[in-house]
């Protein structure tokens, strides 16, 4: 059996696009230098990549193998089955955060909400993967 489910986060959106905009008019008023045209395309195309990136997060279980990726398939992340003792849907806490956060014994990847499933693995670190498809994702990686 084969899962695989993209969530999908415009937070981001809602944050960078405002910025972006009070940015570029604050520019056009202040008749600004060509370094201050060339730092606020940097800061734009940074934060473009940011939002591509960290906007979505893709996770497929297909054999032995689960597969997590940010964006379009950057930063990623692959964890056998075998290495996997244990399964469990879990909440998150709020302050855990978005993107990929050190959390106590291991590590998240989240794009949105609290819902998520923990891995434990034969090392003792966790993994934990944030979905809105908390059961589905569970039963994926169970069988």
């Amino acid at each position: 059996m084969r899962y695989e489910h993209t969530q999908r986060s415009y937070l981001l959106h809602w944050i960078v696009v405002p910025l972006f905009l009070v940015t570029v008019v604050g520019m056009f008023s202040g008749g600004s230098t060509l370094w201050a045209w060339v730092l606020v395309t940097a800061f734009a195309v940074a934060f473009a990549w940011l939002v591509v990136t960290f906007s979505m997060l893709t996770v497929i279980v297909d054999g032995d193998q689960i597969r997590v990726y940010f964006g379009r398939g950057w930063p990623r992340k692959t964890v056998s089955k075998r290495e996997v003792t244990s399964v469990r849907p879990v909440r998150n806490q709020w302050w855990y955060g978005l993107g990929i956060r050190f959390i106590p014994k291991g590590t998240l990847w989240n794009v949105w909400g609290l819902g998520g499933v923990e891995l434990r693995l034969e090392s003792g670190r966790v993994f934990r993967i944030g979905t809105d498809d908390v059961d589905g994702l569970t039963a994926a990686i169970a069988l």
